[in-house]
């Protein structure tokens, strides 16, 4: 039994010490310059990529966000393709061509769903920009989150440009607001390693490739897939916070959690290959980024489901010592982040386990599916309030 409780020991100092430390490394060189060379008068042609399946309750708010984008109409084109909706995204792109007939929105209709990334490569061929922007139908940008990011694409060394997410209803329910704190926890981490060298962390709601540097999206995962080809093409992927962009998150828990290990499966079989690419002498991502989030997207997740497995051992050997410590956790959590902070934990540590033993799976995600509930709840209000249209 001493063998089990040192072992435990060990596990638990491994699981909370790896995260603690990387957490709080990369939150030191987020504060720290960019060693970037910007240039301020940057201004390229750009092309906005919007896929869309099934869209007909956003598709027209999300064009009229676009065309409220503060950058040169002269130098931008929205190319919205459309994956064979089955419901009325057509007419209402249609009802959007008679209010804004002058608008420069190319429309591409695909007779046979294939998917976001086949869609998004299909659009890509029609592109004439030196810039292309990926934005989910869903996702709303603030209007100087084109220049905002575009300025960095003026390096060089800097292939794609990822922005951030903001929740339109950050206060909805007790799961919007773990979301929020999730980000915010998050985020530095992300753009420490921009500033270190790169993050793959791209999400759909806004990124920005240098076409010069896309040879196409990602098969398998269009968003931090396509990131990490960029960094594996020798140049880098960055987030720049202050280019934002806002969306609906689920206020439902079940419906969260779907995401989440969605989102999860994706990232986990990034880091898997980023770990053979380590294997083979490939890998261009520094070894300090990819090493720490392999062992946290990958293994700490089975350190976790090792400790819940010994805790019942633990607790049984050591009741009174267990005891005084599950009370110690149960006043921290009085305090609102306290508690918020030990379930994301929990929760997310859930998903990761999920996520990696559903990864022999057939489900590849090539097609991918909206959510109506997050769909429902937006309105025009709401982006009426944040300027968004």
């Amino acid at each position: 039994m001493d063998f089990i409780l040192v072992f435990w020991c060990v596990l638990a100092a491994i699981f909370l010490g790896v995260p603690s430390v990387y957490n709080l490394f990369m939150k030191k060189r987020a504060v720290k310059p960019w060693n970037l060379n910007i240039d301020e008068t940057y201004e390229p042609n750009v092309s906005i990529l919007v896929p869309s399946y099934n869209e007909e309750k956003t598709i027209r708010l999300k064009l009229t966000n676009l065309l409220k984008l503060d950058y040169p109409a002269e130098k931008l084109e929205i190319i919205l393709v459309d994956d064979a909706s089955t419901d009325k995204t057509l007419e209402e792109i249609n009802n959007f061509f008679i209010s804004y007939p002058d608008s420069n929105v190319k429309v591409l209709n695909r007779t046979h769903r294939a998917g976001k990334s086949d869609a998004l490569n299909f659009a890509l061929k029609h592109a004439n920009g030196d810039v292309i922007v990926v934005s989910d139908a869903d996702c709303f940008l603030s209007s100087d989150a084109l220049k905002k990011a575009l300025l960095y694409l003026s390096d060089s060394n800097v292939g794609a440009v990822a922005g951030r997410e903001m929740l339109l209803n950050p206060q909805s329910s007790w799961v919007t607001k773990s979301e929020v704190f999730f980000n915010n926890f998050v985020q530095p981490q992300r753009l420490g390693e921009s500033k270190v060298h790169s993050t793959i962390f791209f999400q759909g709601g806004f990124a920005a490739y240098k076409k010069a540097c896309l040879d196409e999206f990602d098969h398998e995962n269009d968003d931090s897939g396509t990131a990490l080809n960029i960094v594996q093409g020798k140049k880098r992927s960055i987030i720049v916070p202050e280019a934002q962009f806002y969306t609906m998150f689920p206020v439902n828990w079940r419906n969260k959690v779907l995401l989440k290990i969605r989102r999860a499966k994706q990232l986990q079989k990034i880091w898997i290959k980023c770990l053979k690419f380590s294997f083979n002498g490939k890998l261009v991502l520094p070894k300090k980024i990819a090493i720490p989030e392999i062992f946290l997207q990958i293994f700490n997740p089975l350190v976790f489901l090792a400790l819940l497995l010994l805790t019942p051992l633990v607790i049984l050997e050591l009741p009174l010592i267990s005891l005084v410590f599950i009370l110690i956790i149960a006043v921290l959590a009085l305090k609102q982040k306290i508690r918020l902070a030990l379930f994301e934990s929990f929760q997310n540590y859930l998903i990761l386990i999920v996520a990696l033993f559903s990864l022999n799976t057939k489900n590849q995600f090539k097609v991918w599916q909206t959510t109506d509930e997050s769909r429902l709840l937006l309105n025009e209000k709401m982006l009426q309030e944040k300027h968004l249209i």
